[in-house]
C-alpha cells in the first residue's frame, strides 16, 4: 500500500467521524426542541406562559412560581401533559353543605359542585341538588341536598258525575228542567307519590280503573225565544219572576204623566230603571205587551206596578208574582 492511498484512507475515516458528530449532535437538537412543550397556567385570575421538557404537571406549575395550598386543585385541559395544555388552578374555599337540616362546613378545591358531592357520596338520583351540579364552586357557598324518593299507592276516590245540558225548543229561552240526577261513581287509583326529606311534595296518576261508574245529570234546556200573545208570538231576550202590583192613571198626584212624560194608561208600567230600563217593552201574561215608562219611590229591584183601566180591575189584580218577557 503506498503512502498516498494511506492518508487518502485518513481521511475519508475523518470525514465519517465528523459526519457522525454532526448527526449526533443534530439529534441532540431536535429531540430539544420536540420535547419542549408550551403550557399555559391559569392562577388567580392571571395567565402563566411556560415553555418546558417536563411532562408532571405539579412539576410545571412549580416551575411557572405558582404555589399549590392545602386543598387546591388543578385540572388539565387534555388528557395528559403535551403542547398547548391549559391547566387551570382551583383554589380551595369554605362552603357549606346542608342536608337534612344539618350543615357541614369544609374546604374545597374542586371546581364544581358535581364533584365536590361525589367526593362526598353523594350520587345517584335519589338526591337533588341547589345549585345544580354543573354550578362552579364559590366562596361561601351554600349547597343544599335534599333526598328525593317516591312510592307507588292505591286508594279509591269519587268519580265525579257529568252535567249535560240538552236543548230543547219545546220550552222557553231562561228555563231549566232537570230529567235525571247525577250519580257519583267510585273509582281506583294508582299514583306515584313524590317526597323531599321525606315530606310529601306531590304526586302523580299513572293508573285509573273504575269500580262503579257515574249517572250523569242532564238537564233539559230551553231554546224557544218566542212568546205566544193576543199580536201573535214575539220574541223576547230573557224572562223574569217580579213582584206586581196594579195601579191607576190618577195615583201619586202626577195628573197622570208618567216619568217618562207619557199619559198613565193600559199597557204602561212602572219599574226599577237599574233592572229593566225605561222604553223597554215587555209583554206580561194575563196583563199583555207594556212598555217600561214610569217609576216609583216603592219599585225598587224585582217590582213592576201595572197601569189599570179602573179600580176594580186594580183591586181584583191585587199583588202578586208575574212573569215578565223583555221582548227584542
Amino acid at each position: 500500500m503506498s503512502i498516498k492511498t494511506i492518508i487518502s484512507s485518513q481521511k475519508s475515516r475523518q470525514k465519517l467521524a465528523i459526519c457522525a458528530v454532526l448527526i449526533f449532535v443534530l439529534t441532540l437538537v431536535t429531540g430539544f426542541v420536540e420535547g419542549q412543550k408550551t403550557i399555559e397556567i391559569l392562577a388567580d385570575g392571571d395567565t402563566i406562559t411556560v415553555n418546558t421538557l417536563m411532562s408532571k404537571p405539579e412539576t410545571i406549575i412549580k416551575q411557572a412560581g405558582v404555589h399549590l395550598q392545602d386543598k387546591d386543585e388543578y385540572r388539565l385541559s387534555t388528557d395528559r401533559i403535551e403542547n398547548n395544555t391549559i391547566i387551570t388552578i382551583y383554589r380551595a374555599v369554605p362552603v357549606t353543605v346542608e342536608y337534612q337540616n344539618q350543615k357541614q362546613e369544609l374546604i374545597t378545591g374542586k371546581p364544581t359542585v358535581g364533584e365536590l358531592l361525589s367526593e362526598l357520596g353523594y350520587t345517584g338520583d335519589m338526591y337533588r341538588v341547589e345549585p345544580g351540579l354543573n354550578s362552579k364552586i364559590q366562596k361561601n357557598l351554600h349547597i343544599k341536598i335534599v333526598s328525593i324518593s317516591e312510592k307507588i299507592s292505591e286508594r279509591e276516590e269519587s268519580e265525579v258525575y257529568q252535567v249535560v245540558r240538552q236543548s230543547d225548543p219545546s220550552m222557553e229561552k231562561g228555563t231549566e228542567n232537570i230529567v235525571q240526577n247525577g250519580e257519583n261513581g267510585i273509582k281506583k287509583i294508582k299514583v306515584r307519590e313524590h317526597f323531599n326529606d321525606g315530606q310529601k311534595a306531590g304526586e302523580e296518576v299513572i293508573e285509573e280503573t273504575v269500580i262503579t261508574p257515574s249517572r250523569p245529570q242532564i238537564i233539559k234546556v230551553g231554546a224557544r225565544d218566542t212568546v205566544p200573545t193576543s199580536r201573535g208570538a214575539m220574541r223576547f231576550s230573557r224572562a223574569i219572576y217580579m213582584e206586581a202590583s196594579a195601579y191607576l192613571p190618577g195615583d201619586g198626584g202626577g195628573a197622570g204623566i208618567t216619568a217618562t212624560g207619557l199619559a198613565a194608561r193600559h199597557g204602561v208600567v212602572a219599574v226599577d230603571p237599574n233592572v229593566i230600563p225605561l222604553g223597554t217593552r215587555l209583554f206580561i201574561p194575563g196583563y199583555g205587551v207594556a212598555i217600561a215608562a214610569d217609576t216609583g219611590g216603592a219599585i225598587q229591584g224585582a217590582k213592576i206596578d201595572l197601569c189599570m183601566d179602573d179600580y176594580g180591575e186594580a183591586i181584583n189584580f191585587g199583588r202578586r208574582s208575574v212573569k215578565v218577557y223583555i221582548l227584542d
